[in-house]
């Protein structure tokens, strides 16, 4: 925290001396001589001609932007706009009800519930091959 503080306090004491010895030192002639020459460089009118052309192109091209919608009121109304599509839940709804009548076609009787197969034994098949249950009485 102690190096932020001088490095705040320095950076304000040499921008101050700076500008001070900006100011003291260099005289309003040489300003104003200063000024003359940048006016009559033809290198810098060339810019600043080209810079001002460059902002006129920006704003021109912001300007045809479409403006922001203050009034939403036209959009609201899209709100109330019902898109009826009946038609196609008619036909969707055909086509379900075929697709049920389908499946109940093919599903199981009511004989396949009541006459199942008969359960496979879990065990081995030949009993010599069972393991002794040690718990077995004799």
């Amino acid at each position: 925290m102690k190096k932020f503080v001088s490095f705040v306090l320095g950076t304000i004491v040499g921008t101050a001396a700076g500008f001070l010895a900006g100011s003291l030192l260099v005289s309003d002639d040489q300003i104003d001589e200063l000024k003359k020459k940048v006016k009559n460089n033809e290198t810098v009118q060339d810019l600043k001609k080209k810079y001002d052309n460059g902002t006129e192109i920006v704003k021109n091209q912001l300007a045809s932007f479409p403006k922001n919608v203050e009034d939403d009121s036209e959009l609201k109304d899209f709100d109330d706009i019902v898109i009826d599509n009946s038609k196609d839940d008619d036909a969707q709804q055909k086509d379900h009800a075929q697709d049920v009548a389908n499946d109940l076609h093919h599903a199981e009787t009511n004989d396949d519930f009541n006459h199942p197969e008969p359960p496979k034994p879990e065990g081995p098949s030949d009993p010599s091959d069972a393991p002794v249950d040690p718990y077995s009485r004799p």
